[in-house]
């Protein structure tokens, strides 16, 4: 996999020249998406630099999943490799300076239906601060290019937790109130994707998503990291992520550092069901 972890490296540093360069510029809206958000000028731009890199680079045929664009082909044929990529998650803050923001990249074998345990290659790099978590399937995962684990946190009590509270037009915001009880602290970094992998180097106990409606884009990168990195996954009833049929679909996320950790997060917010 190596050839394929340096193509998504190379990605990722043509297109964070790209933003830190012309795109902090391109703040026009130019669509809205298939789940109904504005796409920037930025993000549509990042995203076709990707695309033209699959195309110029990867002599087999990717078939890559795009959160403004839906499908694309980067030539014709059976695709070898599959690429889900959020060209930047976390735009609103992008938009604003905010360092919070990053490329999303995850590559999955084939085009059969993509399923969060296939991602095989994945990066998740930082736009203004250049760092780069990585995975491999049965390899590891790294930040910067070392080693990374999670931290050995098991008490609730003791835990900061990244939690997504933006709920408009979800469930309920209350459902997450038995964890805010229960948690040391809590974190909103407005960017799904580092958020997630923040658990895989101890950055954070945990990251939580109970809204259902998570896109896959955001999450199949940072998933193979934390995973790799020795962390426990999965949606808020403790069920394993769903395969990807669609780029809309919603999901739920709870990544722990550990399981005693993860366990507790799920008891916690079960308690909502039973009010």
């Amino acid at each position: 996999m190596t050839d394929m972890r340096k193509h998504l490296q190379a990605m990722f540093a043509d297109v964070r020249q790209f933003l830190l360069a012309d795109g902090l510029g391109k703040l026009a809206t130019v669509q809205t998406n298939a789940r109904g958000d504005v796409t920037k000028e930025f993000d549509f731009l990042a995203e076709g630099r990707i695309i033209d890199y699959c195309a110029r680079e990867i002599t087999e045929p990717v078939r890559i999943l795009t959160e403004e664009r839906g499908e694309v082909r980067s030539r014709s044929g059976p695709a070898r490799w599959t690429l889900i990529v959020d060209p930047v998650d976390g735009s609103e803050n992008f938009a604003r300076g905010n360092q919070l923001s990053c490329v999303s990249l995850a590559l999955l074998p084939g085009e059969e239906l993509p399923r969060p345990d296939d991602v095989v290659v994945a990066l998740v790099g930082g736009i203004f601060s250049g760092t780069i978590y990585e995975g491999e399937k049965g390899a590891g995962a790294w930040r910067n290019g070392e080693p990374t684990r999670p931290s050995q946190l098991s008490a609730l009590s003791d835990a900061i937790v990244t939690i997504d509270f933006n709920f408009r037009g979800s469930p309920d915001v209350t459902r997450l109130f038995p964890l805010l009880r229960a948690v040391k602290d809590a974190r909103r970094f407005g960017s799904a994707a580092f958020e997630f992998v923040a658990v895989a180097s101890g950055g954070v106990d945990a990251y939580v998503d109970a809204r259902d409606t998570l896109s896959p884009e955001n999450y199949m990168a940072a998933y193979l990291i934390v995973a790799e990195a020795g962390g426990v996954i999965s949606d808020r009833l403790g069920w394993p992520l769903a395969p990807i049929h669609a780029m809309t679909q919603g999901q739920s996320i709870v990544a722990a550092a550990t399981r005693p950790l993860h366990a507790a997060i799920l008891e916690t917010l079960a308690r909502d069901s039973v009010r």
